[in-house]
């Protein structure tokens, strides 16, 4: 054996011992685990393995290791001669972890290891347990390495939320411009993209009428959808069937979507809400505003630092087993008598499914209440 050679073994040797001692304490010499030893017998304070062989416990180490992309410190006390001791909170977590797999496995896999560490971590520390939106990819598994030498976050700046809104309102034109137009009518398209697929441009007909009413009409002639809300109250209806209310969520969703009214009434829908750490978005630094509505449980919201300008929101809504987003995305402003609205919006779903919204023309007209008001049943 040549001397590069030895110098791999010896390092093998001692990466090994390393993550042998990970669960328990000081690993007990190799001649004192005897054929058949249990891991209780060979190591200190074990709970979660009791009864499987000594000599799986550096193959199980490094498969968590691999699993959740971390080093022996991340559950385990950093001293290499302290593994034993429950100082990190982390290490009962661990535990709670291997006794929910086992029972998983157990109950429902007839005791086949069907369910493990991987199904969930991906190889990161923290599973990914909300879906993503079309056009995002998953955060890189990198490790407990990438997390110690990522950049620190933006610190928090001293601006306050009603700061932050107050001059998104400003520029969208203000309360004064806001005032003089009160509602606009709208006609465009909706394109819907999903990976390799493009639909049809579906024609969409809007009205919208401040303090909080809008009507959506896609689609044309019998089978056009109809979609409104005022104040708390909302409905749908698809093509000639009967109308039906709006859930809770649902209003609240059709409020964030509502790209013309939603600078007037974001204060009032916004609850909980607080200046975030800045991030980065197209090369410029935005601030980050999140907070909830009545009925859906995360609202995050990107404004232009510099102009004030709404750049992106998403949202989450809560199901039985987790949430789900939508994220949208404006462009093209343009004025109309002194109001600043969209002509371009990106609506980003789950399920790989992008919606962008084009207007052909926005005017300033008058819209009587009665648009908004949710039409009887078909007899």
């Amino acid at each position: 054996m040549n001397e590069k050679s030895k110098k791999a073994v010896f390092a093998m040797a001692a990466f090994t011992l390393a993550l042998v001692v990970a669960i328990g304490v000081s690993a007990p010499s190799a001649a004192a685990q005897a054929p058949g030893q249990k891991i209780e017998e060979a190591f200190k304070n074990i709970q979660s393995l009791k009864g499987q062989p000594a000599d799986m416990l550096n193959p199980t180490m490094v498969y968590f290791e691999a699993a959740l992309g971390v080093g022996c410190p991340f559950c385990h006390d950093p001293d290499g001669n302290k593994r034993e001791a429950d100082t990190n909170p982390r290490k009962v977590t661990a535990r709670r972890m291997i006794e929910m797999v086992n029972t998983i496995n157990a109950n429902t896999f007839a005791g086949a290891k069907q369910v493990n560490c991987m199904t969930c971590h991906q190889g990161r520390s923290k599973p990914i347990g909300v879906p993503v939106v079309a056009g995002t990819q998953l955060p890189a598994a990198l490790g407990d390495d990438f997390e110690r030498v990522r950049p620190k976050p933006i610190s928090i700046p001293s601006i306050t939320v009603d700061q932050i809104f107050d001059k998104y309102l400003a520029a969208m034109g203000g309360p004064a411009a806001l005032e003089s137009v009160p509602s606009l009518t709208a006609r465009g398209t909706i394109t819907q993209r999903r990976p390799g697929r493009d639909f049809p441009a579906v024609p969409v007909e809007i009205s919208a009428k401040a303090q909080g009413m809008e009507l959506l009409a896609t689609g044309a002639g019998q089978n056009q959808n109809l979609t409104s809300y005022s104040g708390a109250a909302g409905w749908a209806r698809g093509g000639q069937g009967n109308p039906r209310d709006l859930r809770r969520a649902e209003a609240d969703a059709l409020k964030l979507e509502d790209a013309f009214n939603l600078p007037g009434q974001l204060k009032r829908l916004i609850v909980d809400a607080k200046v975030s750490n800045p991030e980065s978005f197209g090369g410029r630094e935005l601030y980050v505003v999140t907070g909830r509505t009545q009925n859906l449980p995360f609202v995050k919201l990107w404004f232009e630092k510099d102009s004030g300008m709404l750049a992106r929101l998403l949202y989450h809504v809560d199901s039985l087993f987790g949430v789900y987003p939508t994220r949208i995305e404006y462009g093209d402003f343009r004025e109309i008598d002194g109001r600043k609205v969209p002509y371009s919006w990106r609506i980003a779903q789950s399920r790989n499914r992008e919606f962008t919204w084009t207007m052909d023309n926005v005017q300033a007209a008058a819209v009587d209440d009665s648009k908004f008001a949710k039409p009887a049943a078909a007899r």
